[in-house]
This record gives C-alpha cells, structure tokens and sequence, in this order.
C-alpha cells in the first residue's frame, strides 16, 4: 500500500515537470507573406547529458531566413529544416533559438516538428502547435474619394445654412411689413 502511494507521490511530482519539457515556439505563429522571428525554447533535462544539436522541421512554404545563431552555436538551412549545432545546452538549462522565417501558405493549423540530439547520441522528439494566419490587410487608403466626399459634404452644409439663413431673412421681413 505504501509502494502505490509512494509510485503515486512521485507520478504526482513529475507530471508538472514533464508538462514544460519540451521544445516550445513564440509567438506559435506565422501570418502569410509577412517576415517573423520564431524564437525556440529547448529545455534540457536529461542529467547529466547536454544538448548538443536541435532539428526543425517546418511544413511546405514556409521560408526559411539566414539570422545569427547564439554564442557557440551555428544555423544550417535547409529547405525545410533548420539545424543548430556546435554548441552544448548544459543540463537543466533553457537553449533559446531565433529563426526569421515567411510563409505564403494557406491559412492553417500545422505541427512542426524538433528532435534534439544529446551528447549521448539520444534523440527527443516533440511536436509543436504552430498556425498559419491569413494575411492582414490595412485598409485602403482612397485620397481622391475621400476629398470628393469631404468636398460633397461642405456644400451640403452650406446649402443647408443658406436655406435656413434666407428662411429667417424672409421670416424676418415678413414680420417688418405687418408692422407699419
């Protein structure tokens, strides 16, 4: 009885750990035809080995963007994957990796795919959410309509105050000659 409270405890204990250990992306997303930097976090948490590459693998057309590498670190590009190598996440630390990265894909949920590679010669394996917005566009910006529309509404208004002045000027001499 004690052993399965016990195995519970620490089930218990390593849940939450495990639910942070895996390679994650901000922001999870990348919106179409515009340039984004995708940072990557790779925590490392097999003691007392350390991370010695990380792969990811992005769907079909997203392009990938040369940018620095951290310290000790080197990016390779591929046309679908990205590779740091050439440097060590020690354990129980946090590698953090930037990409710059476009995409003229349709709008859509995808999974990317990271694999690290330890000193050992092990590979983790993860799965990242990541989505595909549709593209913002600003609102046109139409100079001659809006002039055209600002030109129309002056007049409107100074037809509507010459309307009104010449109906209080008739008002008025309406009332001068009743009264001698």
């Amino acid at each position: 009885m004690r052993r399965a409270l016990l195995g519970s405890v620490l089930a218990a204990l390593a849940v939450p750990s495990l639910a942070h250990a895996h390679v994650t992306v901000l922001p999870a997303f990348i919106e179409d035809g515009q340039r984004s930097t995708l940072t990557f976090s790779a925590p490392n948490e097999r003691p007392p080995h350390s991370v010695m590459r990380l792969t990811v693998t992005f769907p079909e057309g997203v392009e990938l963007l040369p940018t620095a590498a951290p310290t000790g670190w080197r990016l390779d590009l591929e046309r679908r994957r990205a590779t740091w190598s050439g440097g060590a996440t020690r354990p129980h630390q946090i590698g953090q990796f930037e990409l710059r990265a476009r995409t003229s894909s349709e709008p859509t949920g995808v999974v990317l795919e990271a694999v690290q590679r330890y000193d050992d010669g092990g590979d983790v394996r993860w799965t990242i959410p990541f989505t595909i917005l549709p593209a913002s566009h600003p609102p046109k910006e139409h100079l001659v309509g809006a002039l055209i529309a600002g030109i129309v509404g002056v007049a409107a208004i100074a037809a509507g105050l010459v309307v009104l002045w010449s109906r209080q000027t008739r008002s008025a001499m309406g009332t001068k000659s009743r009264n001698p």
